[in-house]
C-alpha cells in the first residue's frame, strides 16, 4: 500500500460555530465530577492515613503554622512551568508548519488542563479540537504535535531523575529501565522507516481500512519532522526547564515547613513520583504520585504529617489549579476559536 492508492481521508467535521461550548459540555461535566470525587476521595485517604499513625493532630499544627501565602508560592511556579511548556507547544507545531500566536495558544493550552481529571487524555483531545477549529490543524499533524509534546515530558521527567539519583541508588534500575524503553520508542519514531514496514505488514495482512493506514502513515511521518535533531533538543531542554521549577517549588514548600532537604533529593522525588504517577494511568496521576512521595520523603527523614501537608499543598498549587483554570479558560478559548462568519 502506498499513501496515493486511494485518496486521503477527509478530517472529521467539527460542529458548528455556535454548538462549540454545548459539544464539550457533556466532557466538562464528566471531568468536573471526576475532579470532585477525585478531590475527596484524597482528602479521606489523607485523613485515614493520618488517623491511623495517630499523626492527624500533628498534620493540622503543620498547617495551621505554614505561611497562608506558601500555595501562592507553588501557584507562581506551576504557571512558569505552564508558559515555558506552552511556548515549547508553539515552537513545536512551528516545525510542522503552523504558526501560533503565543497568547492564543495559552488559551487552548490552558483549557485542556480542565480535562486533566478525565480518563484516557481527554485533555489533550480538546486541544487538538481547538486547534483543528481555529487553524485547520489536520488531526494527523495535531497528534504528532501531541506525541512530541508528551515524549520530551517523559524523558524530561527521567532525566531530573538520574540528576537527582545520589541517596536514591536503590531507584537507579527502575529509572534507567523506563528510559531504555523510551529511548527505544523515540528512536522508532524518529526514524520511522521500520514502523511504516510494519504498518505495511499490517495492512498487507488484514486488508481493512486502506484510509486509515494512510493517515497513520502520514501521522508517523509528522511525528519523525519534531523528534530528531535540533528540534527535540530544544523541546526536551524547555522540558526540563518546566518541570525543574516544579520541583524546585517542592524544595521551597518543604523549607518553608520547616523540613529542609537538598534540592537534589527534592529533584528525584517530584521527578520518580510524576513517572510512577503517569504509569498507574489514573486521572492525573491521583494516587500514585501522592504515595511515591510521602514514602520517598520519609526515606529523607521528612516526618509522615509534614510529607502529606506538603504533598497536599504541591498538588493543591498545581494540578487542581490547572484543572481550575483550564474550567475557567474555556468560554475563552471556545470564543477565539470559532470560525468567524464567512471565513473561507
Amino acid at each position: 500500500m502506498t499513501d496515493t492508492d486511494r485518496p486521503a481521508e477527509p478530517e472529521a467535521r467539527i460542529p458548528p460555530a455556535a454548538d462549540g461550548g454545548r459539544a464539550l459540555r457533556p466532557a466538562l461535566r464528566r471531568a468536573g465530577v471526576t475532579a470532585g470525587v477525585l478531590a475527596g476521595l484524597s482528602v479521606v485517604a489523607a485523613i485515614i492515613v493520618l488517623a491511623a499513625g495517630d499523626d492527624l493532630d500533628k498534620a493540622m499544627r503543620v498547617l495551621a503554622d505554614a505561611p497562608a501565602w506558601l500555595v501562592l508560592v507553588v501557584v507562581a511556579f506551576a504557571t512558569l512551568n505552564y508558559v515555558i511548556r506552552t511556548w515549547r507547544f508553539v515552537y513545536l507545531a512551528g516545525h510542522l508548519g503552523l504558526a501560533m500566536p503565543f497568547w492564543e495558544t495559552s488559551a487552548y493550552y490552558t483549557a485542556g488542563f480542565a480535562l486533566t481529571m478525565s480518563p484516557g487524555k481527554l485533555g489533550e483531545v480538546v486541544r487538538l479540537w481547538f486547534l483543528k477549529r481555529r487553524f485547520d490543524l489536520a488531526y494527523r499533524r495535531g497528534i504528532a504535535l501531541q506525541l512530541a509534546d508528551r515524549i520530551s515530558d517523559v524523558y524530561a521527567m527521567l532525566l531530573l531523575c538520574l540528576a537527582g539519583l545520589t541517596g536514591f541508588e536503590q531507584y537507579r534500575g527502575p529509572v534507567l529501565a523506563v528510559l531504555a524503553v523510551a529511548a527505544a520508542g523515540t528512536l522508532l519514531l524518529a526514524r520511522p522507516r521500520l514502523l511504516i514496514v510494519m504498518l505495511n505488514a499490517t495492512y498487507g495482512l488484514v486488508r481493512v481500512k486502506p484510509r486509515l493506514f494512510i493517515q497513520v502513515r502520514h501521522m508517523v511521518r509528522d511525528t519523525a519532522l519534531v523528534m530528531q535533531g535540533r528540534v527535540f533538543l530544544v523541546s526536551l531542554a524547555l522540558g526540563i526547564v518546566a518541570w525543574f521549577v516544579e520541583a524546585v517549588a517542592l524544595w521551597a514548600v518543604l523549607h518553608l515547613l520547616d523540613a529542609p532537604v537538598s534540592l537534589s533529593a527534592a529533584t528525584f522525588v517530584f521527578g520518580f513520583a510524576a513517572v510512577v504517577g503517569g504509569l498507574t494511568m489514573t486521572p492525573g496521576g491521583v494516587g500514585g504520585f501522592e504515595i511515591v512521595m510521602v514514602m520517598l520523603l520519609g526515606l529523607q527523614g521528612v516526618p509522615n504529617e509534614v510529607a502529606l501537608v506538603a504533598t497536599a499543598i504541591l498538588r493543591l498549587g498545581t494540578v487542581w489549579y490547572a484543572t481550575v483554570a483550564g474550567f475557567l479558560a474555556v468560554p475563552l478559548a471556545v470564543r477565539l476559536s470559532t470560525p468567524k462568519p464567512g471565513a473561507a
